[in-house]
């Protein structure tokens, strides 16, 4: 069946206790998906690149729903795809693929209201981490057959 994108960084490759079987996902669907994510990433870094005040605000530099949707969406990505597919942090210091959306995301953390709800997304996924969700997901991405990490998606 149908999966958003982020489905492929959390769904299992066969049925799980976290997975229905109905909701698992393929290895070349998973690929697309993680390519997929790194396009997005990139378009949404070059348009906040065209506007300065982005840091405030992704539109109009003022706080609106797309700031409120867009940064629990990259505390996932920002947990997700370093512990599960290896890529850098490129949300909080490592190499510079997304730097307008790095500075918005740093200044978003810096709210007290932000911070709070990184906090409590961030537990989330350390939790079910510990509880070995994501462990078929990483067994996955050992296939080098596929592009997964992010200096392949780069090329």
């Amino acid at each position: 069946g149908f999966s958003h994108s982020q489905g492929a960084m959390y769904l299992a490759p066969y049925e799980t206790k976290w997975c229905a079987a109905v909701r698992c996902m393929d290895r070349p669907t998973r690929a697309a998906k993680i390519a997929e994510i790194y396009k997005q990433l990139t378009w949404l870094d070059a348009t906040l690149a065209e506007d300065g005040r982005s840091v405030d605000g992704m539109v109009n530099g003022e706080l609106s729903l797309a700031d409120f949707t867009w940064f629990p969406t990259i505390i996932f990505m920002e947990y997700m795809l370093p512990r599960v597919f290896d890529w850098p942090d490129v949300f909080n210091g490592g190499p510079d693929d997304f730097p307008a959306l790095r500075a918005w995301f740093t200044a978003m953390k810096s709210r007290p209201e932000f911070a709070s709800v990184h906090a409590d997304i961030w537990g989330f996924w350390v939790g079910k981490d510990e509880e070995g969700q994501f462990d078929s997901i990483r067994d996955e991405v050992e296939d080098q057959s596929f592009k997964w990490h992010l200096d392949q998606l780069r090329a």
